[in-house]
């Protein structure tokens, strides 16, 4: 499947865009953990591992991947069922820049994920108004991969396209509620997902093949908003 950076772009906007439904119905408040519905964004830095390249138009070793610091934007939708316990559906983007590939002398690429992922939350509420809170989530994710220009192996590289992985993530954070409907807090996610693969076109050889690299492993520091209903 072909797309372009501004596909990855739209395809973020409409996963976040998804959840208006919830944000156009109205609920009882949701003070003291009573039962409703809520809305949660996030925004911060993600910092991405190295990751090898398992197959460059055939299995391939000894090259690996190193990305630039990058960001997370994060919006969620879901329902408290108790003052410990809510469940949601999450989306968003991740993206990267591809700092280095192992023979390139030089690299201009980067890489997006774009996770939906059903998440399981637990609460711990506190004095003051402070509410600790962990989970885990799972799902899919589509990683994006835009290449300008890089080299692998001597083959000069360029194309665009997308796959779609399994995706895992585990999250902890805090937030203070400032009333029964608006939150602040921060959070750290984990994010995993599967080895995704690209159709890439190689000007060396003219031809075109197989890239896939390593499962991803991301790490998150999210500024958070909460909105209850």
């Amino acid at each position: 499947m072909r797309t372009s950076c501004r596909s990855m772009v739209w395809l973020s906007v409409w996963s976040v865009a998804g959840f208006l439904p919830l944000i156009s119905l109205r609920g009882e408040s949701n003070g003291d953990g009573a039962p409703g519905l809520y809305f949660r964004g996030g925004i911060g830095p993600e910092i991405a591992h190295k990751t090898d390249v398992m197959e460059f138009f055939g299995p391939s070793s000894g090259t690996n991947v190193t990305y630039d610091a990058g960001v997370r934007i994060s919006a969620a939708g879901g329902y408290q069922f108790s003052r410990y316990f809510s469940a949601e559906v999450e989306s968003g983007i991740l993206y990267n820049s591809i700092k280095s590939i192992t023979g390139s002398p030089s690299t201009d690429a980067g890489l997006a994920n774009v996770p939906l992922l059903a998440n399981a939350v637990f609460h711990i509420p506190l004095e003051l108004n402070f509410v600790p809170y962990c989970g885990f989530g799972f799902g899919g994710s589509t990683s994006v991969l835009n290449i300008d220009h890089a080299m692998i192996a001597g083959s000069a590289l360029e194309g665009d396209d997308a796959d779609l992985v399994w995706a895992a993530q585990a999250f902890a954070g805090f937030r203070y509620e400032f009333n029964d409907r608006v939150g602040v807090g921060f959070g750290y996610k984990f994010l995993a997902t599967g080895r995704p693969s690209w159709d890439v076109f190689s000007f060396t050889s003219g031809s075109s093949g197989q890239l896939q690299i390593d499962k991803a492993r991301t790490h998150s520091f999210l500024a958070e908003f909460t909105w209850r209903f």
